[in-house]
């Protein structure tokens, strides 16, 4: 089983930089600045792998990001093979998760590319760099690195370091780093065109729902999901488990952080659960999930047709992210 505990380097930068160190002058900030308005007027396109490091392995996420400016945009999530299993789309109507898979769309609420889901937008990774009060900033061998604290701070990553090309501002690398200095998550771009033309039904999440192939979950060839033990439990217990004839199964932790784990296969072709005001996105680092932060804190992600429910009125919003990434990238039991 994999384990989320004890990041190690995924790939890439040095932690030191040799050549010179600039001080994060107005002039740099400035240049930020105007390169991401630059971008929100011309619009671009951007392909990227992302890394997620874990125990002694990774995971690893293609991302195709449409940035139709000033503030409609597409990204598509899928595996190492680009087979594109999560749509997350702002338009003029709002903000939607969209399963292909399971023909599913999920709207929530909440100014997700301002905080977790700026490194998909690069216009957004340039607009915090501007902003941050903490900038650093070193030049080597024809390439900016750019370093500032992650804001809000969380128990997984502190950092963020931003490698761009010191000539055309285009991004190289975004990395998230622990506390230890050690990436927890890598973003290596591929590709970066701007000037890039849109229609306003590639940002229509209903017809991105009928784009993929339709889930069937009777195949005789797919074998039974089983049940996945997170490998983050905060010192619960787990006192209960119950598996379902329908390919479902309850989880319950018991301790001073108690919660339940519900994991089932979701019917296709069945609108995404109703929602409230409360509800936002939160970014599991390559699997987007739904946070509902009422009195019974609930935390819903799908993860290979899968949907995970996570319930607890102890537990944190930090907390309930670790035990879901701590399920991902495993096989069901």
């Amino acid at each position: 089983m994999r384990k989320f505990a004890g990041w190690v380097l995924a790939v890439g930068l040095t932690a030191a930089l040799a050549g010179c160190s600039l001080s994060p002058s107005g002039n740099m900030k400035d240049t930020l600045k105007n390169e991401a308005v630059k971008l929100e007027q011309q619009n671009y396109r951007s392909t990227a792998m992302m890394t997620v490091q874990m125990d002694n392995t990774s995971q690893v996420y293609y991302i195709e990001t449409d940035f139709d400016g000033p503030d409609q945009y597409k990204i598509l999530l899928g595996d190492a093979n680009k087979n594109i299993n999560q749509i997350i789309v702002r338009n003029k109507n709002g903000m939607f998760v969209v399963s292909p898979q399971l023909q599913k769309v999920f709207r929530f609420n909440g100014n997700w590319a301002q905080n977790q889901g700026h490194i998909y937008l690069y216009d957004q990774v340039l607009q915090q760099l501007a902003n941050s009060q903490n900038l650093s900033v070193n030049k080597s061998g024809g390439l900016y690195m750019f370093e500032v604290p992650v804001s809000p701070s969380n128990d997984v990553v502190v950092k963020q370091r931003v490698q761009v090309d010191a000539k055309t501002m285009q991004p190289k690398t975004v990395q998230l780093l622990d506390k230890n200095g050690k990436a927890v998550v890598v973003v290596e771009f591929k590709s970066f065109d701007t000037g890039v033309s849109f229609k306003d039904a590639d940002f229509d999440p209903q017809q991105l729902a009928q784009s993929g192939t339709k889930a069937t979950l009777a195949s005789d060839e797919e074998e039974s999901f089983g049940y996945i033990l997170p490998t983050q439990t905060f010192d619960n217990k787990l006192t209960i488990l119950q598996q379902g004839t329908d390919d479902s199964t309850v989880l319950r932790y018991s301790g001073d952080l108690s919660f339940t784990l519900d994991e089932f296969r979701p019917s296709p072709g069945v609108d995404g659960w109703p929602v409230t005001d409360t509800v936002q996105l939160v970014d599991l680092y390559g699997v987007p999930a739904l946070y509902m932060g009422d009195a019974a804190h609930r935390l819903v992600w799908l993860a290979n047709g899968v949907e995970f429910d996570l319930i607890s009125s102890q537990l944190t919003l930090d907390q309930m992210r670790q035990i879901a990434i701590s399920t991902l990238g495993q096989v069901g039991k």
